[in-house]
């Protein structure tokens, strides 16, 4: 798994729209459809492969993150 959607996942924490536009996926899939974009748009490259495993591997925290 590429280290890019780790740092991305940091992003993310600390970039509140990038939190808010993803909050607003209604499913797992447009979520993970969502960040790969978003990853790509801020200069991060993973596939959606990648990004779902990520998802699953840690789902309690980014279940509080974006509770």
């Amino acid at each position: 798994m590429s280290k890019d959607i780790e740092q991305f996942h940091q992003l993310i924490v600390q970039n509140s729209l990038l939190k808010e536009k993803l909050k607003q996926s209604v499913d797992q899939a447009s979520f993970l459809k969502l960040a790969v974009q978003l990853g790509e748009e801020n200069g991060y490259s993973f596939t959606l492969s990648e990004a779902e495993a990520y998802v699953n591997r840690n789902m309690l925290t980014l279940m509080r993150q974006f509770s």
